[in-house]
């Protein structure tokens, strides 16, 4: 097929056997065109053909914007994969098998409205809000170690750091028992059960209920005496202090009402402290003896007093 050409000084007997020529050689005669055509113009005519051919010997794809694209004979459809988040590979006989690799990435969004199971490690790097729940009760069991780095809220639990505090009040119960393996102290007034810690400073331990009480052996630090306020709370206080012992000592309370005398002490004993011929010789120390005779020498009464 040549290409036509009329020059601005060519007759109109050119120009006619040009566009002659232009029917039957380039075009061709429209009445030899085939019955399978309906069409009767070259556009028309070639748009049906494209679709003769792609319904025997191809295909159309289309993608989710409705954008199509015609794969004829001889074509090739490529489908290529992008890093870390899709494979495609092409094996015998005609399979194209698209899958995920072993490390996937996702750039944007991921959003998953049914279950999501992972059988090994998950590492949430960075979430703006994250709320995990339990689909089948109200429980949601953590086998292994829970790590936050950032602050977190369990309920009305919120720590911040090495502190733990409460959202909505200004109480936080334990339910059960606590054990600190460590130093225990007290910033504010705070209330163990019956038992309330006070304030540094001014050692307050103090009973809602009364009493408290120790199931345990109450052991005392080095140099922590035990201080007594007395009926009256002021600036005097009566403190029980052990000096070192060189050996385990064993000090008993004696089953019965009274006060303890100690060495310095005044006009503390009385009478009724004593029983009859509660002080003998052995209990002096020093002992002298005045021995009263008879006329005959035979002694009546011995007295003993201390030694001077």
């Amino acid at each position: 097929m040549a290409a036509r050409t009329i020059l601005q000084t060519d007759t109109l007997e050119t120009f006619r056997l040009q566009f002659n020529a232009l029917s039957s050689q380039d075009f061709g005669d429209i009445a030899t065109l085939s019955g399978a055509i309906s069409a009767t113009n070259i556009v028309d005519a070639m748009n049906e053909t494209i679709g003769i051919a792609t319904s025997t010997a191809g295909f159309t794809i289309e993608d989710s914007s409705s954008t199509q694209q015609i794969i004829g004979g001889g074509d090739t459809l490529k489908v290529l994969g992008t890093s870390n988040e899709i494979e495609a590979v092409v094996s015998a006989t005609d399979t194209l098998t698209i899958g995920l690799p072993n490390n996937v990435t996702i750039g944007n969004n991921l959003t998953v409205t049914n279950d999501l199971t992972v059988s090994n490690t998950a590492n949430i790097g960075s979430l703006n809000t994250a709320t995990i729940s339990s689909v089948d009760s109200t429980t949601v069991t953590v086998n292994d170690n829970f790590s936050v780095s950032g602050n977190s809220t369990l309920g009305t639990i919120f720590i911040n750091g090495n502190t733990i505090n409460t959202t909505d009040s200004t109480t936080l119960t334990l339910g059960t028992n606590t054990v600190v393996d460590g130093t225990f102290g007290v910033v504010g007034g705070s209330t163990l059960g019956n038992v309330k810690l006070g304030i540094p400073g001014q050692y307050d331990l103090t009973s809602t209920s009364g009493f408290f009480s120790v199931d345990a052996t109450l052991y005392l630090a080095p140099n922590r005496p035990l201080v007594f306020e007395g009926a009256t709370a002021d600036d005097f206080e009566t403190t029980l202090r052990p000096v070192d012992a060189t050996a385990d000592r064993l000090i008993f309370i004696p089953n019965e009402n009274g006060t303890i005398i100690t060495t310095g002490s005044i006009d503390a004993i009385t009478e009724s402290m004593m029983a009859n011929d509660a002080i003998g010789s052995a209990e002096l120390k020093s002992v002298v003896q005045l021995i009263i005779y008879n006329s005959s020498g035979t002694p009546l009464k011995t007295l003993y007093g201390a030694g001077a």
